[in-house]
């Protein structure tokens, strides 16, 4: 080899590290503390959803073990009717918009992008200004319930429980309020999620070769696009009705009280799915991991996870039941809640398949696994 050849090889191996290095100074945090505030970085803000999500678990097991305390005798004087009112519809709202959905899409935030190999979830800013209108719903609520004005119509607040004519003050103002960040928090997720799996794949990665927790939180996604606004409806409407004088929810001026439970039910049972999707492409990473082989069935995994979503909006009126609707409607969603059950069961029996030809390994993970079946 000439010098000339290896003075060029030396030159390119310098500039290759050299575009290295300040890749990774660019990329990398930055000390200081507002730049760790301001940092868009996923794997950061994907670890501080995770942390604050459980520090919100926490707090909801503090309420339920007051409410137990109280149940645990007849005629207990442990909490006041108001105060327990407050905790019963603290711990549903802290564990279903400020835990359970959040901390499945923390995972997404942290995981997603390094499966399909790009640097960062796409719109990075709007990632973390997700989390931090997550953290101010969650401030919200739980600074309300301090100064005891903590919502007290339960978790789905229904009307005309929490309406202008039987809930007075401001608490189910704070409610409805919380329900709006939260809900903007999960949409702005989705959003990116979305765009980061169809617009940031690495080369080569078609979407029959991305992982089965990418398809899962996909999915999932699709289904908090599509519910979360009906949600968002719901309490835009309400707080309406008691601040401005609609009458959405009032029959004695045209409104419907029905039309809360729609709209609340519409978002509230696929959002079962937007927890139970994410623990499927878990549970199918941590088979396909400790028995050594890829998941059987990778097509009708895929499937499986897309027909889960499809159904999931169609089951919403089986909460509904005793509201006296027409029984043909209601038969249908008795048939689609039924029918929801077969992915579901293929899923199993790919998970089964797939230890069957495999050489499990016995550790934690798996056995928990194991264990949830």
């Amino acid at each position: 080899m000439t010098r000339s050849a290896e003075d060029g090889l030396r030159d390119t191996a310098l500039s290759d590290r050299e575009l290295k290095r300040a890749l990774a100074s660019t990329w990398s945090a930055q000390p200081g503390l507002w730049e760790a505030l301001s940092t868009v970085d996923h794997k950061v803000i994907g670890r501080r959803y995770i942390a604050t999500a459980f520090v919100f678990l926490a707090l909801g097991g503090v309420l339920s073990l007051l409410m137990r305390l109280q149940l645990a005798q007849p005629e207990a004087r442990f909490i006041g009717p108001d105060r327990y009112n407050q905790i019963f519809t603290m711990h549903g709202s802290n564990m279903m918009f400020l835990f359970a959905v959040p901390v499945m899409q923390a995972m997404a935030v942290y995981l997603v992008p390094l499966m399909v190999g790009t640097r960062n979830i796409a719109f990075p800013r709007l990632n973390a200004f997700s989390y931090w209108i997550y953290v101010a719903g969650g401030l919200l609520l739980w600074i309300a319930f301090i100064v005891d004005t903590g919502p007290d119509v339960g978790w789905f607040a229904y009307v005309p429980l929490s309406g202008p004519q039987y809930g007075a003050g401001k608490r189910a103002d704070i409610w409805a309020q919380m329900i709006t960040f939260t809900e903007l928090s999960a949409l702005a997720v989705a959003v990116e999620i979305v765009v980061t799996v169809f617009k940031q794949r690495a080369p080569g990665m078609s979407l029959d070769r991305i992982p089965l927790f990418v398809w899962s939180m996909l999915v999932t996604s699709f289904l908090v696009i599509l519910a979360m606004p009906a949600i968002m409806i719901a309490s835009t409407s309400l707080i309406l009705d008691r601040l401005v004088g609609t009458h959405f929810f009032n029959p004695a001026e045209g409104g419907d009280v029905l039309l809360w439970q729609h709209l609340f039910w519409f978002f509230g049972h696929p959002e079962v799915y937007i927890i139970f999707l994410p623990a499927v492409g878990m549970v199918s990473t941590i088979v396909a991991t400790f028995t050594g082989r890829p998941v059987f069935g990778y097509l009708a995994m895929v499937m499986a996870l897309v027909a889960t979503g499809v159904l999931a909006f169609g089951l919403w009126v089986h909460h509904m039941f005793v509201a006296g609707l027409p029984r043909l409607g209601e038969s249908f969603f008795t048939a689609s809640s039924m029918a929801i059950a077969v992915p579901a069961g293929l899923q199993i029996f790919c998970w089964l398949a797939t230890i069957w030809a495999g050489k499990p390994i016995f550790k934690t993970p798996f056995l928990f696994v194991m264990a949830s079946w």
